[in-house]
């Protein structure tokens, strides 16, 4: 697995200090319970960024810079206070944050009368795509031509397929739903690969067939492995639980020095 280059010591910093206050699959056909476990409580107004129409869609903002991190949610969408933590983390180590609603204000709600089968007709990953090839074009015509992307659960596939084409350049994977190792074949820049002990979606065999693939397709790569953690926690980990808030914040930390590897001779 490929090993991590320095990176800017005062936006590592940021990224720590910041983080510290803030306490996949097989390619299945059907996203699985995990991924709506421990649901968020969703919030149109949290963040210390805003909300703008890019590329046709609404996303949460955070930040200037000509560097730019895109964050694809799982299946609760673009106002999960975690993931916006998180968003307002990365702008303040100095990029971009951008996290585009994808499903078009129809977020999947937990205990609702429809099953995650029935919600995904209607916000398939396919779709997920092309949306994020339209947000990427629409943040190079604001001049963000470095962007790198960083997809949870349901977004995993999302920046997945991403990595098949020149929009981006990184790619992180967070806990992964859905993912075959035809698309990571297929992946065509430096990807970083964030799983879970205790995730069926992603079970060791899978991920030792995808870092094969990807070192024999001479993609930089980097596979890790947390242990004691379930799918889902980097975004959906419970507040009070000090062992799952610093696992949580490892993989934060894990997924920003890899971008910024890439990102950051980009101005």
């Amino acid at each position: 697995m490929a090993k991590v280059a320095p990176v800017s010591v005062l936006g590592l910093a940021f990224f720590v200090t910041l983080s510290s206050f803030v306490f996949l699959s097989l390619g299945q056909e059907k996203l699985g319970r995990h991924c709506s476990e421990n649901p968020p409580t969703l919030n149109p107004n949290y963040g210390f960024g805003f909300v703008k129409d890019i590329g046709g869609l609404k996303a949460y903002v955070s930040g200037h810079s000509k560097r730019g991190i895109l964050l694809v949610s799982d299946i609760f969408g673009y106002e999960a206070p975690h993931l916006r933590d998180i968003a307002d983390r990365v702008a303040l180590a100095g990029f971009y944050a951008v996290v585009p609603d994808f499903f078009y204000g129809d977020p999947y709600v937990q205990n609702s009368s429809r099953t995650i089968e029935e919600w995904s007709k209607n916000h398939g990953t396919d779709k997920g795509f092309k949306d994020a090839k339209k947000v990427t074009a629409a943040l190079r015509k604001e001049g963000i031509h470095a962007v790198g992307a960083a997809g949870f659960c349901w977004g995993g596939k999302v920046v997945a397929q991403l990595a098949s084409t020149n929009f981006t350049k990184a790619t992180v994977l967070l806990h992964p739903s859905r993912v075959t190792l035809d698309d990571i074949k297929a992946v065509k820049v430096p990807i970083s690969i964030l799983a879970a002990e205790l995730d069926n979606g992603t079970p060791p065999e899978l991920l030792k067939q995808f870092e094969e693939a990807l070192t024999e397709n001479k993609i930089e790569n980097r596979i890790k492995i947390f242990p004691k953690v379930q799918h889902g926690w980097t975004v959906r980990y419970n507040d009070s639980d000090s062992t799952a808030v610093k696992a949580a914040i490892e993989a934060h930390i894990d997924m920003f020095i890899w971008l910024s590897k890439y990102l950051r001779w980009h101005f």
